[in-house]
């Protein structure tokens, strides 16, 4: 099972309790615990696990939990399989280990087991998820997932302007080895444990680089403060382009002043804009919705449901559009994910945009973090999030209306293991596509250099000489 841990998550994120809906009886939830403790003490070797024990109230509460708020309703003893599952790992690998290790060996296994994105936060990624939605913190800068076929960390993007992005690494980029130590037989968490560091200090990684079979390039990174600026812009002639490269707090307000100033620039006579979120993994909920609502007006824009009906929640814009109007292409590729989805996929929902480039990640799910202790907390998957038109996002991703490929770099896209997905999910309806040759040929019939984008090439060219005055998108 694929499972994200990154520098920066690939997901919609709500701060705060989640909505309850009761799946197991009160006596279940009883019986499960209580083996639980008589596991935990033979695991340890002695003694009696107390009710009070700090530890096991920890885990109980971690567990009650899951069992009130995850999406999916659990067996409560399915769930004491898996944490008595991390309970004996850790206890193999390190016969003294604290009650509290074996603790969060349970959590970290009994919660990495429910879905790709739910997981138990130990202090340290207690702090650092937190940091990341305030748009600063310590290390590479670099989003990861496990490539279940080689073993190997797979790169989905490097965050704009990090450590990772300077050294040149590429989205399906293989990592083989971390300083000396194989990446092969690590877990995702130990090895993403490996990259991180002091601020300052110094860690290699050998890359392998498909189509190559071996790992043929080995580059330095400094581990640095990472300063994510949500928001780059400049003018191609009078066409907007806008970077967002996440969805952290100043997002929305970022886009505003990015507009404003280049609406300056061209003296009120912007002909449409471009906005970029090709490896933009996502960030807030409230600042995904916030974007679309920049260019849509009152309709909605997002769905999100729980596993009660009842407490679902839609979304809606508000009147006013940024871009007044005046077309606009996002571009996409397998690195844009979840707040990056929301966006695409209601803009080209309501006809609003085109969009270019290739199918988005498939990151449909919103997670709730929440507090245990002082240090530590949970992650959980506890809604699924559906765009205007209905379409489910989990899995399927948004399709782009015209595909084009990039002139350099790889081109291998990163999907969620089928594995994970609902076999069950309606497909969603295709969206109208259009061939790159007829939207953009001038940029089609050239020959393509290296430093090329002709994605961002040809959705520049459309606004110019095919979507000037029309409501890109439109019937």
């Amino acid at each position: 099972m694929a499972k994200l841990l990154a520098a920066l998550l690939l997901m919609m994120v709500a701060i705060g309790p989640a909505c309850a809906v009761a799946p197991a009886s009160r006596a279940d939830t009883v019986a499960a615990l209580d083996r639980y403790r008589t596991d935990f003490a033979k695991v340890r070797g002695y003694g009696s696990l107390s009710t009070a024990d700090r530890n096991y109230v920890l885990f109980s509460d971690a567990m009650r939990r899951v069992l009130t708020e995850h999406v999916k309703s659990f067996d409560p003893q399915v769930l004491i399989d898996k944490a008595e599952d991390g309970l004996k790992k850790k206890k193999a690998e390190n016969p003294k280990a604290s009650d509290r290790m074996l603790t969060e060996a349970a959590l970290d296994s009994m919660l990495g087991s429910l879905d790709p994105y739910s997981s138990f936060l130990d202090a340290e990624r207690y702090r650092y998820l937190r940091e990341q939605t305030q748009g600063e913190f310590g290390g590479l800068g670099i989003e990861v997932t496990m490539d279940e076929e080689s073993g190997l960390i797979k790169v989905v993007s490097p965050i704009d302007g990090s450590p990772a992005a300077r050294a040149g690494l590429r989205s399906g980029d293989l990592i083989a080895r971390i300083d000396d130590v194989a990446v092969k037989g690590l877990n995702l968490h130990d090895a993403v444990a490996r990259m991180r560091g002091p601020v300052g200090s110094s860690v290699a990684l050998s890359i392998r680089r498909p189509p190559a079979t071996d790992a043929n390039t080995r580059v330095s990174l400094t581990r640095a403060i990472v300063k994510i600026q949500p928001v780059r812009y400049r003018l191609e002639g009078n066409v907007a382009y806008v970077r967002i490269a996440t969805f952290n707090q100043s997002t929305s307000s970022a886009l505003d002043a990015a507009i404003e100033d280049m609406r300056r620039q061209a003296k009120g006579r912007l002909t449409g804009a471009v906005i970029d979120l090709r490896n933009n993994p996502g960030g807030l909920l409230e600042q995904a919705v916030q974007v679309a609502d920049r260019f849509l007006e009152t309709v909605d824009i997002v769905s999100v449901r729980g596993r009660d009906p009842e407490e679902s929640r839609t979304y809606r814009g508000t009147a006013g559009d940024l871009m007044a109007g005046l077309p606009v292409v996002v571009l996409i590729n397998s690195g844009s994910a979840s707040a990056s989805e929301i966006v695409a996929g209601a803009l080209q929902d309501h006809h609003r945009a085109l969009l270019f480039g290739s199918r988005s990640y498939g990151k449909g799910s919103v997670q709730t973090i929440s507090s245990l202790s002082v240090d530590t907390g949970i992650r959980l998957t506890t809604a699924r999030y559906y765009r205007p038109s209905g379409a489910l996002v989990d899995c399927f991703g948004v399709s782009p209306n015209l595909e084009v490929k990039p002139t350099h770099g790889s081109t291998e896209e990163t999907h969620p293991d089928p594995a994970t997905c609902d076999p069950n999910a309606p497909v969603p309806p295709k969206p109208q596509v259009w061939l790159a040759q007829d939207m953009c040929p001038d940029v089609m019939d050239k020959a393509p250099k290296p430093d090329d984008d002709r994605p961002l090439e040809c959705a520049v060219s459309a606004i110019r000489n095919r979507l000037t005055g029309t409501l890109a998108g439109g019937e």
